[in-house]
C-alpha cells in the first residue's frame, strides 16, 4: 500500500492554486514602484517609447523583445485548433531580463502560447492569461485539457503565458522530491519539519545551479506582461488573473495603463494588503458563513444540524487522538492518511475550491463527526493528484518571500482570528499562512522587494472584479477594497461560490468575462451568476446546485 504526503504538506500546495483543479475537477527593487513613476527612468521595463527608434542596435534589441517560435511546442502535443486548416495554437519563448533593471543582464525565457479566439473578430485586443499559485503552470494544462482551454477562450486571441520560473519557463523553479513519501506517525510539527527541510533542500540545489531567487518577486513577474505585449507586436491588451494571477495583473495595469484595455479579476488579491496575514480569518469566517448558511436553511439544518459543533466535535476527538484513513480510489495508488485536527480542518478546507464544493461541507462535516473522515480524505487524494506536477514550488516560495511571507508577522496572523480551531491548531504548524512561513523565508535567502504598504494602486484600467461569497483565501472583502481605490470598475459577488468564482460559474462566467471585455464602459449582464442560491446537498456523491 502506498502513501501520499499528509493533508499539511498537500495544503501547502493546493493552498492558493485554482485553475489546474477547476478545469480537471469541472519588478524587482530596481524595477521601480508599480504606482505610475515620476520620471522615465524609473519606468519598470526601460527603453525609448514604441514611436522612437533607438539608434544603437543594442538598445532596439531591448525596446523590441522577440517571440522565437517553438515548432516543438516545449515538447508537449499540440492540439489542433479545428477540424479543417493548421493548428491555431502557436508556441514559443520571450526573453525578459532577470532584472528589469538591468536589462544588458542575463535573462529568463518566458513560455507563451498563443490561441486563436471562437470570436476573435469582434474583439480588438488579445487577452493575456495569468495563473495562479504563485507558481502555476498554464502552458502544459492549457495543451493538454480541452476543458481548460475552454475555461478561457471567451471571445478575443489569447495569449497564455508560464510566468518566471514556473512550468515550461525557463528557468523552473521545480521542486519535486516535496512531493516524497515522508515517514509515516508525524505529527503536524515534525510533517512540516520535514517539508521545510525538503525546501531548503531544493533551494540549495537552485542556488547551486546559479539561479538568484531573489529575482523571481511580483514586480518582476508584472514587468514580463508588457515585455510579452511588445514582444508579440500589440499596441493594447487585455489581462485576466485569478488569485494569484489577479495580483501581477493589477501590477501590469499599474505600471503601464496606456497599453492595457481592460482588466478581469476572479478571487482578486489587493497589492495593498498582506493576503498572507489575513487568509486564516479568511478561513475561519467561510466556514463560519456556511455554517450560518446551513442555519438558515431549513433543510440543510434538520440535516446535519449546527456545523459549527460537528467541526468542533471532530477536532476534539482528534486531539485526543489522531485517526488514520486509508483511501482506495479508481486509477490512484492505495494510500493512508493521518488525521489531527490540523490535518482535518484543511481537508475540509479544500471544498472551497472545488466548484459548489461549498455545497457539502455540512454534509462532509457530519461525516468527520460520525466518525467518517473518508470523504474529506478521498478529496485530499484526488487534488492532490491532479495538483502534483501543476505548480514550481521554489517559484512559490521565492515570490512568497521576496513579499508578504518575508513579512509575515505571528500578531498579523492572529489579528482577525479568535481563539477557535483556526487559531490553535492550523497557524502555528501551516507554512503558507502560518507560523512556519516566517521561518522558512528566514532561511530562504531572498530580500524582501515588495511591501504591500508601499503599493498605491489608481490606475484608470476599466476593470472587472468577480468575487466568491464563500471564498475562504480571497474573501470578498479584498474585492471591496480593491473596488475602493479604482474609479473605473465593476464588482460583481456571487453567491454560494468559493475560490475562484468567475471560472466556477462555466458559461455564465465566460458569458460575463466575455461581455465585459467587448465593452468594458458597459456593466456586463451578471444575471447568471447573482440569481444563484446556495443548495447543500446530503453527501459528497450529489452535484451540488
Amino acid at each position: 500500500m502506498g502513501r501520499h504526503p499528509t493533508v499539511p504538506r498537500a495544503l501547502t500546495l493546493v493552498f492558493v492554486v485554482f485553475a489546474v483543479l477547476l478545469a480537471v475537477v469541472a519588478c524587482e527593487t530596481g524595477d521601480g514602484d508599480p504606482t505610475p513613476p515620476p520620471a522615465e527612468d524609473t519606468e519598470p521595463d526601460t527603453g525609448p517609447p514604441e514611436d522612437e527608434e533607438p539608434a544603437d542596435p543594442a538598445e532596439q534589441a531591448r525596446a523590441h523583445p522577440e517571440f522565437r517560435e517553438d515548432d516543438d511546442c516545449f515538447g508537449r502535443d499540440r492540439p489542433p485548433g479545428g477540424d479543417d486548416g493548421p493548428a491555431s495554437i502557436v508556441c514559443g519563448y520571450v526573453s525578459s531580463p532577470l532584472h528589469h533593471a538591468e536589462p544588458d543582464g542575463p535573462t529568463v525565457e518566458l513560455a507563451v502560447v498563443t490561441y486563436e479566439g471562437r470570436a476573435s473578430a469582434e474583439h480588438d485586443r488579445p487577452l493575456v492569461v495569468l495563473g495562479g499559485g504563485p507558481g502555476e503552470a498554464m502552458v502544459e494544462p492549457f495543451l493538454a485539457e480541452p476543458s481548460f482551454r475552454e475555461l478561457f477562450d471567451i471571445g478575443p486571441d489569447l495569449i497564455v503565458v508560464d510566468q518566471r520560473g514556473v512550468g515550461a519557463s525557463e528557468p523552473a523553479l521545480e521542486c519535486p522530491q516535496v512531493f516524497d513519501d515522508p515517514e509515516q506517525g508525524l505529527t503536524p510539527q515534525q510533517e512540516a519539519d520535514a517539508f521545510i527541510e525538503e525546501l531548503l533542500g531544493c533551494r540549495e540545489r537552485l542556488a547551486e545551479d546559479g539561479i538568484d531567487l531573489g529575482a523571481f518577486n511580483h514586480l518582476a513577474n508584472a514587468a514580463d506582461v508588457d515585455v510579452v505585449r511588445r514582444a508579440l507586436g500589440h499596441d493594447e491588451i487585455d489581462v485576466r488573473g485569478t488569485s494569484y494571477g489577479s495580483q501581477v495583473a493589477l501590477l501590469a495595469a499599474q505600471m503601464r495603463p496606456e497599453t492595457i484595455g481592460a482588466v478581469v479579476l476572479s478571487s482578486p488579491v489587493d497589492p495593498t494588503r498582506n493576503w498572507v496575514e489575513l487568509a486564516p480569518a479568511g478561513i475561519q469566517q467561510a466556514l463560519r458563513e456556511v455554517a450560518d448558511a446551513c442555519e438558515r436553511d431549513a433543510g440543510c439544518s434538520d440535516a446535519f444540524g449546527d456545523v459549527d459543533e460537528l467541526v468542533d466535535a471532530t477536532v476534539a476527538r482528534l486531539e485526543d487522538e489522531p485517526e488514520e484513513v486509508e483511501v482506495d480510489l479508481p486509477d490512484i495508488e492505495a494510500t493512508t492518511l493521518t488525521y489531527t485536527p490540523a490535518q482535518f480542518l484543511g481537508g475540509l478546507s479544500l471544498l472551497f475550491y472545488v466548484p459548489d464544493g461549498v455545497a457539502v461541507v455540512p454534509a462532509f462535516a457530519a461525516a468527520a463527526a460520525d466518525g467518517d473522515l473518508s470523504p474529506v480524505a478521498e478529496l485530499t487524494v484526488t487534488l492532490e493528484q491532479q495538483i502534483a506536477g501543476a505548480l514550481s514550488v521554489g517559484m512559490q516560495y521565492s515570490m512568497l518571500c521576496t513579499g508578504e511571507g518575508g513579512l509575515v508577522t505571528e500578531q498579523g496572523l492572529r489579528a482577525a482570528t479568535d481563539d477557535g480551531p483556526i487559531e490553535e491548531y492550523w497557524i502555528p504548524d501551516n507554512i503558507i499562512a502560518g507560523d512556519r512561513l516566517g521561518e522558512l523565508c528566514d532561511e530562504w535567502g531572498v530580500p524582501v522587494v515588495y511591501d504591500p504598504d508601499e503599493i498605491t494602486l489608481d490606475h484608470d484600467v476599466p476593470t472587472l472584479i468577480v468575487t466568491g461569497e464563500f471564498d475562504h483565501v480571497t474573501p470578498p472583502e479584498l474585492g471591496e477594497s480593491v473596488a475602493r481605490q479604482l474609479d473605473d470598475h465593476v464588482l460583481i459577488e456571487v453567491p454560494a461560490a468559493g475560490h475562484g468564482p468567475l471560472e466556477a460559474l462555466g458559461p455564465c462566467g465566460a458569458q460575463i468575462a466575455g461581455g465585459f471585455l467587448l465593452d468594458p464602459t458597459t456593466a456586463p449582464d451578471d444575471t447568471c451568476a447573482t440569481s444563484r442560491e446556495i443548495a447543500f446537498v446530503g453527501g459528497p456523491a450529489a452535484s451540488g446546485p
